[in-house]
């Protein structure tokens, strides 16, 4: 027995009382038996999701999808992945044809008496469309939604693969039954984003995000998911989007008194965005010989008409 006053006093001590020898009858009510070894603990059903940010973007490894919600949502973008964003972002882009104008009340918000339209189309597994809303959309809301001089519109533009469609008809089903809710959706996708067609939107995580959400009846939300209708108003949209030059995302649209504007790509900064909606939101000057002149198209922060997205800005569909 090593003496208990030495420098590792309990470090390597025999244990008391001696575990029987192999074949001996159990141990009796003296104590507890030790442990044979490590306790296995039956692994989670979601708990080889992959994390929802890259490691340099920092932020804790969720161990079940259920535990990301709303803590997750004040992640620290870090300097990484500002970097992504960074130069040739945010560029404005010529736009000959006016977008389509119906869109579902459950896919906009602000009042539809406002000034100005942002029409934002995004793919829910675009790694920049999520950098972009988690990055402007509450200043939009706060500074020109909630005063009435604009109302954003959400449009899918899916075109990043089969969970791509997944996801917005998962949007699209929550808001089938509350409006609401295909906002809160729109919000955990982004959330719980994490690569392209790798399983992250696979129907059990649509599923659990529409309970994280709180969509009312879970059993016409998994009806929905499977209506090849839905599925097929997401295509129509995404052709749409085509039809008046979407060709990445995020492409923002904006459209107001004066004039229209085109921004394609992550928004490089916050001015961008803000120049931009004041530019449309404010109405034509008049010319001097007194008739008022439109403000020119395409163009915002500083960037040419002509200007290209940067390859790495946004997500294109492949050739």
């Amino acid at each position: 027995m090593t003496d208990p006053t030495s420098s590792d006093r309990g470090l390597d001590r025999d244990p008391v009382p001696q575990p029987p020898a192999p074949g001996s009858p159990p141990a009796g009510p003296a104590g507890p038996a030790e442990p044979a070894g490590p306790v296995t603990v039956p692994a989670a059903p979601l708990a080889d999701v992959e994390p929802v940010v890259p490691a340099r973007a920092g932020g804790r490894r969720p161990a079940l999808l259920g535990y990301l919600g709303i803590a997750i949502l004040g992640i620290a973008i870090g300097a990484g992945g500002l970097a992504l964003v960074a130069g040739g972002l945010g560029r404005a882009a010529p736009s000959p044809t006016p977008a389509p104008s119906a869109a579902p009340a459950d896919n906009a918000i602000g009042s539809a008496a406002a000034p100005v339209t942002l029409e934002i189309w995004a793919d829910y597994q675009c790694p920049f469309c999520r950098l972009e809303d988690l990055l402007f959309q509450g200043a939009v809301v706060r500074q020109y939604v909630l005063p009435g001089i604009v109302r954003i519109v959400y449009r899918d533009f899916a075109f990043l693969g089969p969970e791509s469609t997944a996801a917005a008809v998962a949007a699209r089903c929550a808001g089938a039954q509350d409006p609401a809710a295909r906002l809160r959706y729109h919000d955990a996708l982004y959330t719980f984003q994490q690569g392209e067609n790798q399983g992250r939107f696979a129907r059990a995580n649509l599923l659990q995000i529409a309970q994280i959400v709180g969509v009312p009846d879970a059993t016409a939300f998994a009806a929905c998911l499977d209506d090849p209708a839905v599925a097929q108003a997401v295509a129509d949209e995404t052709a749409a989007g085509r039809n008046v030059g979407v060709v990445s995302t995020p492409t923002l649209r904006l459209r107001g008194p004066g004039g229209e504007r085109v921004l394609t790509g992550a928004t490089d900064a916050w001015p961008t965005l803000r120049d931009a909606i004041d530019a449309v939101a404010a109405a034509p000057s008049p010319s001097p010989s007194g008739s008022a002149g439109p403000a020119p198209s395409g163009s915002a922060g500083g960037a040419s008409p002509e200007a290209s997205p940067s390859p790495a800005a946004s997500a294109s569909p492949t050739p």
